[in-house]
């Protein structure tokens, strides 16, 4: 588990919220000036710090919030960092090596053109040159970046002809893609592989999806795991198979398998499952929850320490205004449909704007925050270094009946 993971688990043991962590630290991203709350500063407290604490009371070797000996904030290191000095350094009234942190305000705006809209307004990293320590090397930003600018989509010759193509997920490696072809009881389960990213798809395999939720279907980084909403909305259920390609590339029964965690826990027969995000290392799970009354947060998380356990049932994500404003109906949601390689940007289909959208977490709060539109690519799936995006959108033409269908699509930015 690293750092950035351990920081966002600290933040929801410190809040009660049960949720996972993400892999590196960076500033909160900017927001967009939409009128939703998403921005803002942050900032660390001051003082008080034992040898070689930071900001947060995290002892040697403490992760997010708190520095190792001599550092400062927001995990400096042995020599003192990002606001802090060694040990018996003055840094803003703490006691030897403490230090005290401040944020700035203010992020850089976003190209109006970025990832299909701008951003501004977003928080500066907190506590990284106040009480007079030198600032450390930059921290990584989040691989998917909110001025991404992407072209037209190619569209992929897998794409059913006269049905919707509806994307589902993507491995990170873009060697393996599932999607749903139609829907209701004649809906199937498509898949396909192919050797490098440079190939083509090899020809899809498809298996009957009427006994499963008309959902989104997800897909483990190795290409082994379907995973697909059972047919009540009470559970999930997974399918597996031993290889991507040649003998043992096909994908057995349903079975319970990772998910028996989850039967059995909603209330009642209103509430339900959906959408189901595998992360790139298969710690963490993102799921919808919903059909509570007076609920506007339905997107959930679920971690776990080992790919062989079975899968906790988590708990909605922190209060943000992104995932939650504006919601006047309680059957319009945001939808959640990929998390990018380093979980910090969370992709999902709003249904109360009617885009596909991106936000980022603020690592120092373990909130989502601001977001960008990604216009009609629906269910977009990102591959590890977030260039290239898949999704689902109408075609330049329509169908041969004369209605417009959704193709599969990738793009480059």
């Amino acid at each position: 588990m690293n750092i950035a993971r351990a920081s966002f688990l600290a933040f929801a043991v410190g809040t009660g919220v049960a949720a996972g962590c993400s892999h590196t630290t960076s500033p909160p991203p900017p927001t967009q000036d939409n009128g939703l709350d998403g921005g803002g500063s942050s900032s660390s407290s001051s003082g008080g710090t034992n040898d070689g604490g930071g900001a947060g009371g995290a002892t040697d070797g403490g992760g997010v919030g708190g520095a190792t000996d001599g550092g400062g904030t927001r995990g400096a290191t042995d020599s003192g960092a990002a606001g802090g000095g060694t040990d018996g350094g003055d840094a803003g009234g703490g006691t030897e090596g403490g230090a005290a942190g401040g944020g700035t305000d203010g992020g850089a705006g976003g190209d109006a053109t970025g990832m299909g809209g701008a951003a501004e307004g977003g928080g500066a990293d907190a506590g990284r040159e106040d009480a007079g320590g030198p600032s450390g090397p930059p921290l990584p930003g989040p691989v998917c970046s909110q001025t991404a600018i992407w072209g037209a989509g190619t569209e992929l010759a897998i794409s059913s002809s006269s049905l919707d193509n509806s994307l589902g997920a993507i491995t990170p490696d873009e060697l393996t893609i599932a999607w749903t072809i139609g829907t209701g009881s004649s809906a199937m389960i498509a898949y396909a592989d192919r050797a490098a990213e440079t190939d083509a798809f090899g020809t899809p395999q498809t298996l009957s999806a009427a006994s499963f939720a008309d959902d989104r279907v997800a897909i483990s980084a190795d290409g082994l795991r379907l995973v697909v909403v059972n047919g009540d909305r009470q559970g999930f259920s997974e399918m597996t198979r031993t290889a991507r390609m040649g003998t043992g590339n096909t994908f057995g029964a349903p079975s319970v398998g990772s998910y028996s965690n989850f039967a059995g826990t909603l209330a009642t027969t209103t509430q339900a499952f959906g959408d189901p995000v595998l992360s790139a290392d298969d710690e963490a799970f993102y799921y919808s929850l919903y059909g509570r009354p007076g609920q506007l947060n339905t997107v959930a998380r679920s971690t776990r320490l080992l790919p062989s356990d079975a899968w906790p049932v988590g708990a909605l994500l922190p209060t943000s205004s992104v995932l939650e404003e504006e919601q006047e109906e309680v059957l319009l949601r945001r939808r959640p449909t990929a998390i990018s390689s380093d979980d910090q940007t969370l992709f999902y289909w709003d249904e109360v704007s009617g885009t596909e959208r991106a936000t980022w977490l603020d690592t120092s709060t373990g909130v989502f925050t601001g977001f960008v539109d990604l216009g009609a690519r629906q269910g977009a799936n990102p591959n590890t270094a977030c260039n290239r995006l898949y999704y689902s959108d109408a075609p330049a033409g329509a169908s041969s009946d004369g209605s417009a269908t959704l193709d599969l699509f990738v793009a480059s930015d």
